[in-house]
């Protein structure tokens, strides 16, 4: 009996680790969501990055036709959005916050590194070597 719960433990376990690493894995490009404010804004042609936050996106519940400010700098203490850090001029800062919506309200995962092409939503990219050999500003 033990050893039953046990396999049933695993495999759920299992399922659960095929699945969120289905949701972070380069091919999955199709399950990454749009962002419904794209044709409105130009804030998501800009070239450069910000600095890498952190190295793990972040789980959120988003509702449907709301609009958000995605942090791109990558220095807003209220990550991953906006609080207007940028705006400092000492700091010489030339990213502007990501605006967007979602088309229905459920669980996203928001990138934290800010380098992924697929502004503001987590498509892998923090995986890759050039992120996780640079310094991020959270420190794990």
């Amino acid at each position: 009996m033990v050893l039953n719960i046990t396999a049933s433990w695993l495999s759920r376990r299992i399922c659960l680790f095929r699945s969120a690493n289905k949701a972070f894995s380069s091919n999955a490009s199709s399950l990454i969501p749009k962002n419904t404010k794209e044709p409105f804004i130009s804030a998501h042609k800009q070239i450069q990055n910000g600095v890498v936050y952190d190295k793990k996106p972040m789980q959120l519940t988003l509702v449907a036709g709301k609009q958000y400010s995605w942090c791109l700098c990558g220095r807003s203490h209220n990550q991953p959005f906006c609080d207007g850090t940028h705006r400092m001029q000492e700091l010489k800062i030339t990213q502007k916050p990501i605006r967007f919506s979602v088309e229905e309200t459920k669980t996203y995962w928001l990138c934290n590194c800010k380098q992924t092409r697929s502004r503001p939503f987590c498509d892998g990219t923090h995986k890759t070597t050039a992120v996780q050999e640079q310094t991020s500003i959270i420190r794990q």
